[in-house]
């Protein structure tokens, strides 16, 4: 798994630019919220590295409301309303981020298409902003539907919550049974990580690595 510090550089340098134009606070939350995560929650996370820089990063973690006690939770439930208990028993994409250097490379993509195998397209949802950014037209294309607006995005504005369903897995041409074809395809490695300390009962976080293209420019 990738450090906070690495998490951290990956997304200030995914977020900087225009469209999102996010300020390095936003990093910083993004980073220790994965640093929470990774000590607390059954991950699965798919990285890319390239030169020892991480260049792409996806985790996320079952979601279900009885384990969400904070302020956040809270205010998403109250905005989705009804909606809401949709989320319940499915997995969060927490974050996908994804470095400039890697743009035009479908890099993004594949990251993203390796996480949803390895959580065997079950359904899925995550927060963006309303922005037409490269992000927001890859959740469409595989499938995610706006359900609703969650708590404040960092742009000041409520976040839009994507849904995917299960059977959405078809409508890109994936069945639950070529999942394994779709990681050796994507050149990933899957490998189980030790339990948390102190947390026996839960299951090994779940690590994956992919290979970026290599018509990937070099770092800066």
């Amino acid at each position: 798994m990738p450090s906070e510090a690495e998490v951290r550089e990956l997304y200030r340098a995914a977020s900087v630019e225009p469209p999102l134009s996010e300020p390095e606070s936003v990093a910083d939350l993004f980073a220790r919220l994965y640093a929470f995560a990774l000590s607390s929650e059954d991950l699965s996370a798919v990285t890319a590295m390239e030169h020892g820089r991480l260049v792409a990063f996806a985790y996320g973690h079952p979601w279900s409301w009885s384990e969400q006690q904070d302020a956040w939770s809270a205010q998403l439930r109250e905005r989705l309303g009804v909606v809401s208990q949709t989320l319940e028993g499915t997995h969060v994409l927490s974050l996908l981020a994804r470095h400039p250097d890697a743009t035009g490379t479908r890099l993004g993509a594949r990251v993203l298409n390796a996480w949803l195998a390895g959580i065997d397209n079950s359904c899925v949802w995550l927060q963006t902003s309303d922005m037409k950014t490269p992000a927001l037209r890859l959740y469409e294309q595989l499938g995610f539907v706006a359900i609703g607006h969650g708590p404040d995005a960092p742009n000041g504005m409520p976040g839009l919550v994507l849904y995917r369903e299960a059977a959405a897995r078809r409508a890109i041409g994936l069945r639950a049974s070529m999942c394994d074809n779709l990681g050796r395809a994507a050149g990933v490695t899957i490998r189980d990580r030790a339990r948390a300390p102190g947390r026996a009962q839960r299951k090994p976080t779940r690590g994956w690595i992919v290979r970026p293209p290599r018509t990937s420019r070099s770092g800066r």
